[in-house]
């Protein structure tokens, strides 16, 4: 169990998202807030990444 326990913290967090819907919200409401900011970052690394792997392969 104490193997496991922080990987069960880090996947068992609950959300961090904040209430209300984002129709009417401009861009630096998801460049400012933390936790779409962290998953644009996110999404910039992996694709970062592919595209590394991808151009390194020939």
């Amino acid at each position: 169990m104490k193997r496991i326990l922080p990987a069960a913290l880090v996947l068992a967090s609950p959300a961090l998202a904040h209430p209300g819907d984002h129709r009417t919200d401009g861009l630096m409401h998801f460049l400012s807030e933390p936790d779409h900011a962290a998953l644009i970052a996110l999404g910039a690394a992996v694709l970062g990444y592919a595209v590394w792997k991808l151009w390194s392969r020939s």
